[in-house]
C-alpha cells in the first residue's frame, strides 16, 4: 500500500522555500531555452514572460500553472532533490528571480529613483534585493561565523566545463567576462551566453514595465512590482512529483512527454459531451429520442480533425487568451457561460453545433483544404513559420466568421507579410497582438483586426530591403524560400498534375557552399568578396530532402548538379540544367526571388 510518488502542487514560495536544494544532474542535456527566436524552438523564454504577463495583466483570480517537474528524493539529504523533468523550467524561474533582484540592484546603484522618494523606495528596494537572494540561495554555515550562500538550483558538474560556476555568476548578478571560457567549445559558450542573454532579457522587459519614461522608478510603479513580485511567488503553480526510486520517475517522465497528458483533455472532453446528451435525453425522451450520444462523439472523430490540439485552440481563440488553468476546465466554462437555449434549440445542441463548425474549420486549415490557390497557400506558409498555436488560434477565429472571400484573403495577407517582417527584422514574437486580432474578430470586426497587422509604409519598405540582405539564420532563410516557392505556385494555372511542398522533409541548400573546399571552382570562379556578399542571400539558396542535401556536401558545381537534378523542385533543377555557374546567375537569381515575392505580397 505504499505510493510510489507523490504528486503536489506547489507554488514558487513553495517550490524556493528554505534549504530546498534541486540537483540537475549530468545526463541531462545543457540548458536549452531561448529569448532570441521567432519560433516555438528558439523562443520559450519571451513566450514564457508574455504568457505571465498576460496571465498577471487579466487579474485572474486562479493559479497560473506552469505544468510539472519530476524529481528524485535524497534519502540522505533532506529537501535534496535530483530533477528528472523540469530543469529548463526551474532554471528559468531561476534567472527571472535573479533579473529581478539585478534589476532593483542597478535602480540603487546608478541611483534611478526620484529624489523625493528615494527615502522611502531606497530601504524598501534593499529588503527586496535581500528576500530574493533568500529565494535564490540557501544559507549555509561554513567555518567560524562565515556564511557562505548555496544555490537551490545546482547543475552537477561534467567533464570538461562546468556550468554550475555560469549559473551562480548569473544569479549573483556577475557578468560573462567573469568566466573562464578560453578552453570551452563552440556549443559551451552559446549555451553559457544563453544564460546571461536571458537575465538581460528579462532585465529589459522589467525596465519597459516598471521605469518611467525617463527611466526612474517611481513609489507608484515600486508598489506595482512588489505587487508583481506577490504573484510570482503566490500565484504561479508547479505540480511537483516525488519520488524514491529512478525507474518510476523515468517512467513518469515518460508518460508525461509521450502519452499520458496530451489525452486527458481529449478523454475528459468525450465524457462531458456525451453525458450532456444524456442529460438531454433524460429530460426530454419523446424529443430527443433519436439522439444516440455515443454516435454524436463518433461523428465528429470520424469526420473532423478531432485531436488534444483543437481543444486548446478552441478555448483560446473562444476567449481570446490563453487558456486559465486547463483546456477541458476553460472548455466547461465556455459551456456554461456563452450558450443559452435559443430558438428552440437546448444549449447542449448549440455548443454542439459550434464545436463541430470549429471543428471543420479547424479541419480545413491544417489541411488547407480551399479552392482558393493564393488562400492555400498563404494558409500552408503561415503554419510553418512556428507559434502554430497562437497562428491556429487566430486562423480559427478568422475561418469561423461569415467574412467573405476577399475580406479573408485581405487579412491573411496583411498577417503574412507582419509574420515576414518580424522574421526579417529584430522583433520578437509576441501573442498579444495576436490576441488583440482575436478580440476583434470575435466581435465581428474584422477591418479592425486586420489592422492590428497592418505594417507602416516605413516598414514596408524596410520589409524589401530585408529580402535582399544575407539571412544567416538557417530555419528563417528556409522558410522564406518555401515563401518563394508559393509565390511560384500562385503564378501557375490549374493542370491536371499538381506538386507540393513537403515542407518538413526539405532541408536548405547553399549552391555555393558555407564553407567550400579550396579545390573546389567555388575558389576558382567566385572571389572572396562575391562569397562574403553572397553565400547567406536568397539568390544562393535552394531545397533539398536530408538525404541529397548530405550528397551535394560542400563538391564543386559538376557534382553539385548531378544532385540536383534529381529532385522534382523546379527552383533546384533549374539549375541542374546549367553546365557552369557564375556570379551572374546568382546576382540574377537573387533578384528574380525578391522581385517574385515581393510582387505575390502586393507590396
Amino acid at each position: 500500500n505504499i505510493m510510489e510518488f507523490t504528486p503536489e502542487q506547489k507554488v514558487l514560495n513553495d517550490l524556493f522555500a528554505r534549504d530546498m536544494t534541486y540537483i540537475i544532474p549530468q545526463y541531462q542535456r545543457p540548458y536549452s531555452w531561448d529569448c532570441i527566436g521567432k519560433s516555438d524552438k528558439n523562443n520559450q523564454v519571451n513566450m514564457l514572460w508574455q504568457d505571465l504577463i498576460d496571465f498577471y495583466e487579466s487579474t485572474n483570480p486562479n493559479i497560473y500553472f506552469m505544468g510539472s517537474i519530476v524529481l528524485i528524493e535524497n534519502e540522505q539529504k533532506i529537501r535534496e532533490y535530483e530533477v528528472v523533468d523540469g530543469q529548463q523550467r526551474l532554471t528559468t524561474i531561476s534567472l527571472l528571480l535573479a533579473a529581478i533582484k539585478c534589476f532593483l540592484q542597478e535602480i540603487v546603484s546608478t541611483d534611478r529613483i526620484i529624489s523625493v522618494e528615494k527615502e522611502s523606495i531606497v530601504p524598501f528596494l534593499n529588503n527586496a534585493i535581500q528576500t530574493i537572494d533568500e529565494i535564490i540561495f540557501n544559507q549555509k554555515k561554513s567555518i567560524g561565523l562565515f556564511i557562505r550562500p548555496e544555490k537551490k538550483v545546482k547543475i552537477q558538474s561534467t567533464i570538461g566545463f562546468n556550468y554550475d560556476v555560469v549559473l551562480e555568476e548569473v544569479l549573483k548578478c556577475g557578468e560573462m567576462t567573469n568566466i573562464v571560457m578560453t578552453e570551452a567549445s563552440e556549443e559551451q559558450q552559446e549555451v553559457t551566453m544563453r544564460y546571461f542573454k536571458n537575465r538581460t532579457f528579462f532585465i529589459e522587459r522589467l525596465k519597459l514595465m516598471f521605469l518611467n519614461k525617463e527611466g526612474y522608478l517611481t513609489s507608484e510603479n515600486a508598489n506595482k512590482i512588489d505587487a508583481f513580485f506577490f504573484f510570482l511567488m503566490n500565484k504561479v503553480s508547479i505540480v511537483q512529483i516525488r519520488t524514491s526510486k529512478f525507474d518510476i520517475a523515468y517512467q513518469i517522465f515518460e508518460i508525461l512527454n509521450n502519452r499520458g497528458l496530451p489525452l486527458s483533455n481529449k478523454d475528459l472532453f468525450r465524457n462531458f459531451l456525451i453525458s450532456k446528451f444524456y442529460e438531454l435525453k433524460a429530460q426530454d425522451e419523446v424529443k430527443y429520442k433519436d439522439i444516440v450520444p455515443n454516435a454524436k462523439w463518433k461523428h465528429l472523430e470520424d469526420n473532423y480533425e478531432l485531436n488534444t490540439e483543437f481543444i486548446s485552440r478552441y478555448v483560446e481563440s473562444k476567449r481570446g487568451g490563453n487558456q486559465r488553468y486547463s483546456a477541458f476546465n476553460d472548455l466547461q466554462e465556455i459551456y456554461k457561460h456563452n450558450f443559452e437555449p435559443n430558438l428552440g434549440k437546448h444549449k447542449t445542441i448549440l455548443f454542439y453545433e459550434d464545436i463541430e463548425a470549429n471543428l471543420a474549420a479547424y479541419t480545413k486549415i491544417l489541411n488547407a483544404e480551399f479552392e482558393n490557390q493564393q488562400m492555400r497557400n498563404t494558409l500552408q506558409f503561415l503554419l510553418k513559420v512556428g507559434n502554430q498555436r497562437y497562428v491556429l488560434n487566430l486562423l480559427l477565429s478568422l475561418f469561423r466568421k461569415k467574412a467573405t472571400e476577399n475580406q479573408m484573403l485581405s487579412f491573411l495577407a496583411a498577417f503574412e507579410k507582419q509574420t515576414l517582417y518580424m522574421l526579417l527584422s529584430t522583433l520578437r514574437f509576441s501573442s498579444k497582438p495576436i490576441y488583440e486580432a482575436i478580440n476583434h474578430l470575435n466581435r465581428g470586426d474584422i477591418s479592425a483586426a486586420e489592422a492590428v497587422f497592418a505594417l507602416k509604409d516605413a516598414e514596408i519598405a524596410e520589409l524589401k530591403t530585408l529580402f535582399n540582405k544575407p539571412i544567416k539564420d538557417n530555419d528563417i532563410a528556409k522558410l522564406i524560400i518555401a515563401k518563394y516557392y508559393y509565390s511560384l505556385d500562385n503564378l501557375l494555372s490549374e493542370d491536371v498534375v499538381e506538386q507540393s511542398l513537403d515542407f518538413d522533409k526539405a532541408t536548405l541548400e547553399h549552391v555555393i557552399p558555407q564553407t567550400p573546399n579550396p579545390a573546389t571552382n567555388w575558389f576558382t570562379d567566385f572571389d572572396t568578396t562575391f562569397r562574403d556578399e553572397y553565400t547567406y542571400k536568397l539568390g544562393n539558396m535552394t531545397l533539398l530532402t536530408q538525404k541529397w542535401n548530405a550528397a551535394a556536401k560542400n563538391y564543386d558545381f559538376a557534382k553539385k548538379r548531378v544532385v540536383y537534378a534529381k529532385t522534382k523542385l523546379t527552383m533546384t533543377t533549374e539549375i541542374a540544367v546549367l553546365s557552369t555557374i557564375d556570379k551572374a546567375f546568382i546576382t540574377q537569381r537573387h533578384q528574380k526571388i525578391v522581385e517574385t515575392i515581393i510582387k505575390d505580397l502586393g507590396i
